[in-house]
């Protein structure tokens, strides 16, 4: 799931636009003869009143706390605000610009009418409105092709993650990174279905889960039976999202514990390959979205998943949220597989497209901290339909020895 910003920043963010949209209305009432002005802006104010409607409703059910009523406030807030932002702003920008051209425009004047044969002039306004139309028309078509490419089946892009005194028998090892499944919204089993059918030629040694499996429990136990058709020669390791907690962690944890897919929550597992030893970890969800706190939480969580650590074994951690690289780093884990971000759903050139924004988080793709790897992945699903630049993914992190 992404809801971009945490409660509090969501709401200021969402009074940011109205008072965005509120300044737009009285612009663009300027510019209309004075007879009309208050006319219009009643129109625009009921309009703006029904379009913020789903948000504020969103919000009040967000912070609600855990329940699957917070997991539909979020899913309502954020696919609205997905939409509000975006279109306010180019309202504004609109506004803006109409303002200016009403403030130039001179009084007018009676002009002779032209002779029959004379063909018609394109005036200097016709110009401006048709510059103007591009705005609108650009943001219309980019949301056109995001919302178009968000049914595209998931890529499965090879990414080789390198690592020196890699032991010989886990060079070449594939994992199988899946994550924010969010089956039962735009993603059902039989999607992972066919994922898993695609992969198989790729012969995955070890399937990562790190969370938000299924937003609709009722999937949950047939995507871990499905999981488990397809069983890799490693076994299957999975790790608690923020929606196992959203979706009733007294329900989701049975269902885990139920399947022969290995829940990690604040512990680890050993498992031989060959003659080498991988030590894989789960981190907990803080479930909040408050930096500080996630920080600190995760702390806490990496600390103990590293404590039954053996020191020769390569350790991988699972956490649903990139925040957990810079603890898991510094305790000594070689990679560390994360999710959560969807990658913004807006990509630019492999990274995201909110990658400038916010330099020190890790949104998508490969990052690296001294000798120790993340990879977050864009997703397998969402629970709001719209990618652009930003396409679904389900990675196969190879690990390579690094020679040299």
């Amino acid at each position: 799931m992404l809801p971009a910003l945490p409660l509090p920043q969501t709401l200021d963010l969402f009074l940011a636009t109205l008072a965005l949209a509120a300044a737009s209305v009285w612009l663009l009432s300027r510019a209309r003869p004075a007879g009309r002005r208050a006319r219009f802006a009643r129109a625009a104010a009921a309009a703006i009143a029904a379009l913020a409607a789903a948000p504020a409703a969103g919000m009040l059910l967000w912070s609600s706390g855990r329940g699957a009523e917070a997991a539909l406030g979020v899913r309502l807030a954020w696919t609205s605000l997905v939409v509000l932002c975006p279109a306010t702003l180019g309202l504004f920008v609109a506004s803006l610009l109409a303002a200016a051209i009403a403030a130039l425009r001179p009084p007018a004047r009676p002009r002779p009418a032209p002779p029959p044969s004379a063909a018609p002039a394109v005036s200097r306004r016709a110009l401006v409105r048709a510059s103007l139309s591009i705005l609108p028309a650009s943001a219309a078509g980019a949301g056109v092709g995001g919302l178009a490419s968000a049914p595209d089946a998931p890529r499965v892009p090879l990414v080789q993650m390198r690592f020196r005194d890699l032991p010989p028998d886990l060079d070449g090892l594939r994992i199988l990174h899946l994550s924010d499944l969010h089956l039962g919204v735009a993603r059902h089993v039989e999607d992972l279905e066919a994922l898993l059918a695609r992969v198989a030629p790729l012969a995955p040694d070890l399937i990562a889960l790190t969370g938000d499996v299924a937003d609709h429990l009722g999937q949950l136990e047939a995507a871990l039976e499905a999981l488990d058709r397809h069983r890799p020669r490693l076994g299957i390791f999975a790790s608690l999202g923020n929606h196992e907690y959203l979706a009733d962690i007294e329900r989701t944890r049975p269902i885990y514990e139920a399947s022969r897919v290995q829940l990690l929550v604040d512990r680890g597992a050993t498992i031989e390959a060959g003659r080498a030893r991988i030590y894989v970890a789960g981190a907990d969800d803080p479930v909040v979205w408050d930096r500080d706190r996630v920080a600190a939480f995760l702390e806490r969580s990496v600390a103990r998943c590293s404590a039954r650590a053996p020191e020769d074994a390569f350790r991988l951690l699972l956490c649903h949220r990139p925040e957990g690289f810079a603890p898991a780093a510094r305790r000594g884990f070689h990679l560390t597989l994360a999710g959560h971000t969807h990658g913004g759903q807006v990509g630019l050139l492999g990274r995201s497209a909110f990658q400038p924004l916010f330099p020190d988080l890790h949104l998508w793709g490969a990052y690296r901290r001294g000798e120790s790897r993340l990879y977050t992945t864009s997703g397998f699903g969402h629970w709001f339909p719209f990618r652009l630049g930003c396409p679904t993914e389900a990675p196969i992190i190879e690990l390579v020895r690094e020679h040299g």
